[in-house]
């Protein structure tokens, strides 16, 4: 029989959209959260390929009182896990949050050998942003944060590894800023009245945002997160990096001032592990501000850890911020 070169290309176009529609058909949505942990069965639900078009190759129901390991979820406040089930072909399937409990690891990393980032300001810089912020309003020459660096906040690496055993409720509080609304932490009265000084930021409920969004990813309690964060800083500005910052008020500073800075005080390149940002004055003329280093370090921190050992372990980072004014507390106008 004579096949016409008509019916050959329609044939190939009818295997080629055939072939496409399967591979997608196959593959679960680009949209899946990443969720680590595990499901157990309640019911025995159907696992779907697809919960939207209810496809369920091999007609697979879960098995009560059986535990699966989770993929990922639908969305933040999820509707569907995506689950591994082995004897499933194809093996991802969903399935209603409401069939079973999950199971998410509760234990809190530990601290040897991790990556972290020290975020350390220039406070007058921040507060001629932001003049109408509490820890601003009350900003003084004599002041604490007006000579010396203070504490923003110590990040656990990678910078994804946020919100460990975190509600929904609690992140959402977090992420849409109405920090006053979240849980009280346990810390000392001597921690408070620290942090009180040394992250002005605590007057606006700065403390409880670090803690819930990095410091339950730091594998401590909260007393210790920020015993710890306060000893960092204090390393900083026992060094000639504060008097270097103090010594430029109302001057222009370099990323390589500072960084040549690290290297005199924490060792040969560890002004390498410090990124430098800057912001824009909300005057007239928008001049820009020296507002941040972020220091990368890496290694078990504990009450009595060296900084510079943290410094010199770290991974290079990214100089930033070229040149930046330094502000000089007291003057901000909003």
């Amino acid at each position: 029989m004579k096949i016409s070169r008509f019916n050959v290309k329609r044939c190939l176009i009818l295997i080629t959209v055939l072939f496409c529609s399967l591979t997608l058909w196959s593959k679960p949505a680009s949209s899946t959260v990443k969720l680590e942990g595990e499901f157990k069965a309640t019911e025995a639900c159907e696992a779907f390929q697809s919960f939207r078009n209810e496809t369920n190759p091999g007609n697979v129901n879960l098995i009560p009182d059986t535990n699966y390991t989770v993929i990922g979820k639908n969305k933040d406040e999820a509707s569907h896990y995506l689950l591994k089930i082995d004897e499933a072909t194809p093996s991802e399937r969903w399935v209603a949050v409401e069939c079973g409990e999950l199971i998410v690891d509760s234990t809190p990393p530990s601290k040897s050998g991790e990556e972290y980032v020290l975020a350390v300001s220039w406070q007058p810089s921040f507060c001629e942003t932001k003049p109408t912020k509490p820890e601003c309003e009350s900003e003084t020459e004599e002041s604490f944060q007006a000579s010396n660096l203070v504490l923003h906040g110590l990040w656990p690496q990678p910078r994804n590894n946020i919100y460990c055993s975190v509600s929904d409720e609690i992140r959402e509080l977090d992420e849409s800023r109405q920090w006053s609304k979240l849980p009280p932490i346990d810390l000392s009265q001597e921690t408070r009245d620290a942090l009180a000084i040394k992250m002005p930021g605590y007057a606006s409920d700065l403390h409880l945002h670090e803690w819930y969004k990095h410091g339950t990813c730091y594998g401590a309690t909260p007393e210790e997160y920020y015993q710890e964060s306060l000893l960092l800083l204090e390393q900083v500005n026992d060094s000639g990096i504060r008097d270097l910052f103090v010594s430029k008020i109302d001057q222009l500073l370099s990323n390589n001032e500072i960084r040549n800075g690290f290297d005199q005080d924490f060792g040969t390149q560890a002004g390498e592990k410090v990124n430098v940002s800057c912001s824009r004055d909300i005057d007239e003329d928008q001049a820009t501000l020296v507002l941040e280093l972020k220091i990368n370090l890496k290694g078990e921190i504990d009450s009595d850890t060296e900084i510079e050992e943290l410094i010199q372990q770290a991974g290079i980072n990214d100089a930033g911020c070229s040149v930046g004014e330094v502000d000089r507390a007291g003057v901000n106008e909003a």
